[in-house]
């Protein structure tokens, strides 16, 4: 037990959860396991501690001990456990934090029961029991503190980053094209993650649509967000809010980041119980909209060799970017190949969910990315192109474990090869 003192705290943590929602997920499973064969992990592992249901099952046993009357009375019978439990805890964290929040069995369910988000009550109780992952609340305490002393670093950061100006000036052939960086009155914030890879092709690609834009002094990613903390999560996205209100930004363009896309645009709000007062974009949309206004050209077909496309789970499934990503390939791609299943089917890759930052999951994370391995292969291509961070590292991984000798791409980087600009010539 890690604590009888500690139970009222850890069942105070379940009570605010327990909402309409919630109970919804609980009593509505059919046990039907039809999320067994949704589950890219389970389907490689076959542990039932991967399987959908069973993830939910141990949020609902603590329901059962502590609110259901007959659970409360006959706890055993009613398979009830203990909140405090730590054996229960053990799997608890097996579970939510191995999971990718792919939501692929959501997707499959007859009852649409969203087992990420049950999840993320697990994560709850995990962190309020000292239990949730250390390495994803180290990261998610350096976001907090980056965003608390800004100002220490701030002018380091704009020489470093105005040394990339050349580079964007040799690409575009302007001499003029710039890197703006906190600039009052941009009508785009970009935000980026860590790394000029994030930032070059999107500073090319705004440049030539010729945008009023500046760059986020903060990195797109959300460790809270993935930790599960929801009060952490808040407090990392809010430092890009707060930045977006003092330039006095009319849109906020979240990189190739799914997660991050997802937090600013439909968690923030309920969080923080504000409404932005600025639009939010992910960079995919961005791009599209350049395309169709004619803000950016793209050789036709400029891409000669086979090339596929993997849909990221949080940005095809969970934020609806299907079409757009597609309509891009379709353009530069001379032999786009798609992947068998795709768009709302697609497997996941099996990074997700900070995975890839967690080096407890390493080894399962690259067990349980067969599937996605098989899909490339089957495509034959010798490219691909995925718009998330996360995803292309596992991707990485793979290529390097399995030997695929894979070209893996951002989209921007797949848009900004394919331009009419002097430094593609």
């Amino acid at each position: 037990m890690v604590g009888s003192e500690n139970r009222e705290a850890l069942k105070k943590v379940l009570k605010s959860k327990v909402n309409r929602q919630l109970l919804y997920y609980l009593d509505l499973c059919a046990r039907c396991s039809i999320c067994k064969d949704a589950c890219h992990q389970y389907n490689v592992t076959k542990d039932v501690l991967y399987l959908p249901a069973y993830r939910a099952e141990l949020i609902r046993r603590i329901y059962k001990k502590y609110y259901s009357p007959i659970g409360r009375i006959f706890p055993k019978f009613y398979e009830g456990k203990d909140i405090d439990d730590e054996k229960l805890l053990d799997e608890l964290y097996t579970t939510a934090y191995a999971c990718t929040g792919c939501r692929r069995c959501m997707y499959f369910c007859p009852f649409s029961i969203d087992t990420t988000w049950i999840l993320g009550v697990a994560k709850e109780i995990l962190n309020a029991a000292g239990r949730g992952c250390s390495i994803l609340e180290e990261l998610a305490n350096a976001s907090i503190e980056k965003g608390k002393s800004i100002d220490l670093y701030k002018d380091i950061m704009i020489d470093v980053l105005k040394d990339t100006e050349k580079e964007i000036q040799e690409k575009t052939g302007d001499k003029n094209a710039s890197l703006p960086i906190d600039k009052e009155g941009a009508d785009i914030l970009y935000v980026a993650l860590a790394g000029i890879h994030t930032i070059m092709p999107a500073a090319i690609i705004f440049h030539e649509a010729k945008k009023n834009w500046t760059l986020s002094l903060f990195e797109a990613a959300n460790y809270g967000y993935f930790l599960g903390d929801s009060n952490k999560a808040r407090q990392i996205a809010a430092r890009i809010v707060n930045e977006a209100k003092a330039l006095k930004v009319k849109e906020v363009i979240i990189t190739e980041c799914g997660h991050a896309y997802r937090v600013m645009n439909f968690l923030y709000e309920a969080w923080a119980k504000e409404k932005l007062p600025f639009k939010v974009t992910g960079i995919i949309e961005a791009i599209s909209n350049y395309v169709d206004n004619g803000d950016i050209k793209l050789n036709k077909g400029s891409f000669k060799e086979p090339i596929t496309y993997h849909d990221p789970c949080q940005v095809g499934r969970n934020a609806g970017f299907f079409d757009e990503p597609r309509k891009i390939m379709n353009i530069v791609a001379a032999d786009f190949r798609e992947m068998t299943p795709r768009r709302e089917k697609n497997w996941c890759c099996g990074g997700g969910g900070g995975l890839v930052a967690n080096p407890d999951f390493e080894d399962f994370r690259l067990k349980t990315g067969k599937l996605k391995i098989d899909q490339i292969k089957e495509t034959g291509a010798h490219s691909i192109v995925s718009p998330c961070e996360n995803c292309r590292l596992q991707l990485d991984n793979l290529n390097q474990k399995y030997d695929l000798e894979l070209e893996i791409k951002s989209l921007m980087d797949f848009v900004v090869d394919a331009m009419p600009l002097p430094g593609n010539l």
